[in-house]
């Protein structure tokens, strides 16, 4: 199951945004090593965990599996308030239909294998494109390595490249901006073998939806 959850669920459901948290310490901190984002109570938070924020939460049961933030460019994000560079200048689309795709992880072990997708690599790329569909978003800016471009064209993603590859903390960044087109959810679900939305919207408040937002192609 995935959820859709609004950055004010901190105060709807604490239990399950500290388990979001916590994951994110497992997955971010312990996996990746980002030690400038350690906390002493092992939950990884930052100043862009805001109410307007949304948080696509994977699980298995009550257990975390999966997590990706979306933020509003209208508001400070990563690309243009932590590390502009990456755009060596060129501007970035923004404005209240383009978020920001962040923090994106799969459980270690959960994740996609030699021998194919698993049960959750792949449903959580699709319930990313169905939240930002649900959502009226056109597309999402990603600060990314270059091999998930392919991928995410593959997926049926429109990509655009907004600056050149650099390198960035021991890696190689490319900052893009994926838009949805209509029929990437369909491919979505072709690829991955999904018959039907694998996103729970019900407790999401249907008032913070853009007007006019995308109509699904299936």
């Amino acid at each position: 199951m995935f959820k859709l959850l609004s950055g004010e669920a901190g105060s709807e459901d604490p239990g399950l945004m500290d388990r979001v948290y916590r994951f994110r310490h497992d997955f971010f901190v312990e996996h990746l090593k980002w030690e400038a984002c350690r906390r002493p109570d092992g939950r990884e938070t930052d100043a862009f965990d805001t109410p307007e924020c949304y948080h696509v939460v994977g699980l298995d049961g009550e257990e975390v599996v999966s997590y990706s933030r979306l933020l509003p460019t209208t508001q400070p994000h990563l690309q243009t308030h932590l590390y502009p560079e990456i755009l060596k200048g060129a501007p970035a689309p923004s404005g209240p239909r383009i978020y920001e795709w962040t923090r994106c992880a799969v459980a270690p072990g959960k994740r996609e294998s030699s021998r194919g997708a698993d049960a959750v690599s792949g449903p959580s790329f699709t319930a990313v494109a169905e939240a930002a569909e649900f959502l009226g978003l056109e597309g999402l800016l990603v600060q990314t390595h270059p091999i998930l471009v392919s991928r995410l064209m593959t997926f049926g993603w429109d990509v655009e490249a907004l600056a050149l590859p650099c390198p960035y903390d021991g890696s190689t960044i490319l900052p893009i901006c994926a838009r949805l087109l209509p029929e990437t959810i369909e491919t979505h679900r072709q690829i991955f073998g999904l018959t039907r939305s694998v996103l729970d919207i019900e407790t999401v408040d249907r008032s913070r939806r853009i007007e006019a937002p995308r109509r699904r192609s299936a």
